[in-house]
């Protein structure tokens, strides 16, 4: 089986009663479960619960605790509101009795309204820049967190700025990456986004440590993890299987957090939906010594 069709594969959910769902870990290399998972998977029992005349436009997730990687996970879906125009959703996913997400879903019917965006950057095509899959299993040899070359990530995906490993230097907090899947899928819009925020949960919280020379491996980091993660729909039909440019931004950081923002672009320009995130960012005591003292 290919990597997309096994992420597919592990992503879907099953339905165990009108509200209530079983999905199955995604198999990651530090054995956790991949926050993008479980964002797809929860949105997929909420979406399970509403009517097709409704498209999600926005969600919003609390990551509680670190999922456990060879445990199916359960989503319980509380129907908070179905109006006329809005149809909103909580779910909670649960391992071991206990909630590691929480998600907040609503659907809009759609209307017609005033329309404007805030364009693409400029930026090198995908053509133009080498593949990004080279590099990560760099990082891992690199610190020893996996010998043997495997292809985890279903997208293919091409940074315009990425960090040298050999040379990490302050890096501007502003950057982004092209991204595809690596193989064509089929037309249903309910699992080409589902893909997307599974894939908008990756490489987010690194744009906030760039200007300080580091990456989520850094031996001077403690704890490096996404405390919640927000998205906005602006468009009802795109391809995650075309290229698609995720612009990141590491807006902020400080008090052992740091705030992302996210943009992500069809190659033809147009804004498909947006992104945010603030992640933990837990220096080890002797290195939150040696900042203070410097300071």
């Amino acid at each position: 089986m290919s990597s997309v069709a096994a992420v597919i594969d592990r992503l879907a959910v099953e339905q165990l009663d009108r509200l209530l769902f079983r999905g199955l870990p995604n198999d990651w290399p530090n054995k956790h479960v991949f926050g993008g998972h479980v964002v797809a998977q929860a949105m997929e029992a909420a979406e399970k619960t509403v009517d097709a005349r409704y498209s999600l436009h926005s969600l919003h997730g609390y990551f509680l605790r670190p999922g456990i990687a060879d445990q199916p996970i359960i989503y319980d879906v509380d129907p908070i509101r179905d109006g006329r125009s809005f149809v909103t959703r909580r779910v909670v996913a649960i391992q071991n009795g206990e909630a590691i997400f929480t998600l907040a879903a609503s659907f809009h019917v759609g209307e017609e309204g005033v329309s404007h965006q805030i364009d693409m950057p400029d930026v090198p095509q995908p053509e133009e820049l080498d593949d990004d899959e080279a590099y990560y299993e760099k990082v891992l040899r690199a610190f020893n967190a996996g010998q043997k070359k495997r292809a985890y990530l279903p997208f293919e995906t091409r940074a315009i700025d990425r960090m040298d490993l050999e040379d990490i230097k302050p890096k501007d907090p502003v950057t982004g990456y092209w991204l595809k899947l690596k193989e064509p899928i089929g037309d249903d819009q309910a699992l080409h986004r589902r893909l997307l925020a599974y894939i908008s949960d990756f490489a987010f919280l690194s744009s906030n440590l760039r200007p300080h020379a580091m990456i989520p491996r850094d031996s001077r980091l403690k704890t490096v993890a996404s405390l919640d993660h927000a998205m906005w729909f602006h468009r009802d039909s795109f391809r995650a299987d075309d290229w698609i440019f995720y612009r990141t931004e590491g807006y902020w950081s400080g008090k052992g957090r740091g705030l992302a923002r996210g943009a992500l672009y069809s190659r033809d320009g147009r804004l498909l939906a947006s992104t945010a995130q603030e992640s933990l960012l837990r220096m080890k005591k002797d290195q939150e010594s040696t900042k203070s003292g410097s300071e």
